[in-house]
């Protein structure tokens, strides 16, 4: 079962209302759930001041992704109703993944510049980079954890009119915690490709079947799409911090490199290490 949204999140993140943002400033048990942690948006606390505008007295955590009433419906093109049918606003047909999504969308959905190693990079055979051959275009549930990361939406910019409360008006997230700042992927690790069709061919890959990510299972339990083939932002990281074993909103620790280790095949297979 795919797990409840993976809004996006990066290694050491963390949030604050300008652009001098200050990271993270508490520490958390990985595994133990979202309270806390830099997802915890809700109220102001170390070093995270997204607070709801205007104020929520409820200081709810997952309104700002997620409500039970009235979210984002499908598009017509992915199996929503047609225009004018149900209350809350229409996605565009690239976001095919909602699971009660609540949260403002980035519209950069078709114009970032993904994953570039530089023509200096072998261009073809096994060594050359699948990802690029293959192409990437992020998926749905990438395309969410971008609506905060790429700075081009404000944090707190949730709600629509069909909802008892909605807030807004904030601030996007710091510069130095943006994922796709200016629509731009290029030197981020590439995601939105078939990692079968990848590992079919870069002999340096661990098959999705067997690559194990420790406590939370194989890589194949983290992919998306049909066939469960696709690599997104989730398939490293824990957004709500629960079932995984990592420090930092990871499904497993990076410390010396577990995490990388997991999927590339360049050291010791730390599939049957502790986590």
């Amino acid at each position: 079962m795919r797990r409840f949204i993976q809004a996006a999140v990066i290694v050491g993140f963390g949030l604050s209302l300008t652009s001098s943002a200050m990271a993270y400033l508490g520490t958390y048990t990985a595994g133990a759930g979202i309270n806390g942690t830099v997802h915890d948006l809700g109220t102001a606390h170390d070093g995270i001041n997204y607070t709801a505008i205007p104020a929520d007295s409820h200081q709810r955590i997952c309104i700002f992704c997620h409500a039970p009433h009235n979210t984002y419906k499908l598009s017509t093109a992915n199996g929503g109703p047609p225009a004018g049918i149900g209350g809350g606003p229409t996605a565009p047909d690239a976001f095919d993944y909602l699971p009660l999504w609540n949260h403002e969308l980035t519209a950069n959905y078709a114009s970032y510049t993904m994953y570039q190693n530089g023509p200096g990079a072998p261009q073809i055979g096994a060594k050359a980079s699948q990802a690029i051959l293959n192409g990437m275009t992020p998926g749905s549930t990438s395309l969410l954890c971008l609506s905060c990361h790429d700075g081009s939406v404000a944090v707190n910019s949730y709600g629509n009119s069909s909802q008892l409360s909605q807030s807004g008006t904030g601030a996007t997230i710091g510069a130095q915690y943006q994922i796709g700042k200016d629509n731009y992927l290029g030197n981020h690790h590439p995601i939105g490709f078939d990692y079968d069709a990848v590992q079919a061919v870069d002999t340096e890959i661990r098959s999705a079947d067997s690559a194990n990510l420790g406590g939370a299972g194989l890589v194949r339990e983290h992919l998306y799409g049909p066939g469960s083939t696709m690599m997104e932002c989730g398939t490293c990281h824990a957004v709500h911090n629960k079932g995984n074993t990592g420090e930092t909103l990871l499904w497993r620790s990076d410390i010396n490199s577990q995490l990388c280790l997991t999927c590339h095949d360049k050291g010791t297979d730390p599939g049957t290490a502790t986590p």
